[in-house]
């Protein structure tokens, strides 16, 4: 529901930010943006309908994962001021470095009932701290087996973009926080709040938390069901092993059969016959992208040899690996350049 512009600019809606070593800027920057863009009419930036402020134990500078630091604002203050506290995460190998004072006031602000919020790695905090038991969280897809490994007793969900349970609201960072503040904006504010954002940020739409993370995976945008998105996140991670359709269903949790009809009502194809096209579509990548000899890359992309890799790739591209890096390389790999496969 809409709330009228006296009621709003009497009490805006406040954020209180909480950096963790080498956090991720993005997830930062992309979700206070979207604050500023929807607390104001035009491009003013005044904090009229939304407030927020960074804290930390002291006013020492934290510094980003890409290197730039943001000096707090303020040390900690009662969390019961606040509407949401948000931690941003950064470099897991950092998250040892946390300082005793932030997990302190995490611990507060749950005491306190006020609702917390954690981008990227944030989760990898919470759940060390005690904050996710029985609760679901939202991790990036790229840490989704690790963070199993560390915390077994949580449970974590990859392809989705935010996660909201029991007062903890989780995102795997990146552009997803964007989505997420607009999500709130949306709660407390209205559409037309979000539809301002958008505009200024010049982005098409604001995704729904149920969104795939992983979008570029073959025919996701036809995968309505959530249990063949599983499998292809799945086959993704693991394209240099040649999974059985046996070991894709028990990942997802259903029988062999099912996950066949499932396969083929959703993307007109068997899960063999996706997961060989997508090595197929990685190893053609890695032929045009690096200067990784066509063994290697069969290897890498689950053949057990080259003549077997060869004739698949034949079969689907209608050349061989080798005229096709020959034509359309022209003779030259352009290592490290800076594209994403086909997939």
């Amino acid at each position: 529901m809409t709330k009228n512009d006296s009621d709003e600019q009497s009490r805006p809606l406040k954020f209180g930010f909480a950096l963790a070593p080498d956090f991720t800027l993005m997830a930062f920057s992309g979700f206070i943006e979207a604050l500023r863009q929807a607390a104001d009419v035009g491009d003013l930036s005044r904090p009229i309908w939304c407030s927020w402020t960074v804290m930390s134990h002291d006013l020492t500078p934290i510094k980003a994962s890409c290197g730039l630091e943001v000096k707090p604002w303020e040390t900690y203050r009662d969390p019961a001021e606040f509407d949401y506290v948000i931690l941003v995460g950064g470099l897991v190998k950092s998250l040892e470095n946390v300082p005793k004072e932030l997990v302190n006031y995490l611990s507060l602000a749950v005491r306190e009932g006020v609702t917390i919020i954690g981008l990227c790695t944030a989760s990898y905090i919470l759940a060390q701290s005690g904050f996710l038991k029985g609760r679901r969280c939202c991790l990036h897809w790229y840490h989704f087996q690790d963070f199993q490994e560390r915390f077994p007793n949580v449970a974590p969900v990859m392809d989705e973009l935010f996660i909201e349970d029991k007062g903890v609201i989780t995102s795997p960072g990146g552009t997803a926080s964007i989505d997420l503040a607009l999500y709130l904006v949306a709660r407390h504010f209205g559409d037309d709040r979000v539809v301002k954002v958008l505009r200024h940020l010049v982005l098409d739409w604001s995704r729904p938390m149920n969104h795939s993370q992983v979008p570029y995976l073959g025919d996701s945008r036809e995968m309505v069901d959530q249990r063949v998105r599983k499998a292809s996140i799945f086959m993704e991670r693991n394209l240099s092993i040649p999974l059985s359709t046996e070991q894709m269903a028990k990942e997802v949790g259903v029988s062999s059969r099912q996950l066949e009809r499932l396969f083929v009502s959703s993307v007109k194809d068997s899960p063999a016959g996706y997961f060989r096209k997508l090595r197929l579509r990685r190893a053609h990548w890695l032929l045009h992208h690096s200067d990784t000899s066509i063994t290697e890359i069969a290897l890498e992309c689950g053949f057990n040899n080259s003549s077997h890799f060869a004739k698949r790739y034949k079969d689907f591209f209608g050349r061989s690996p080798s005229q096709s890096r020959e034509t359309e390389n022209g003779g030259k790999n352009r290592r490290g350049a800076n594209l994403e496969p086909s997939v």
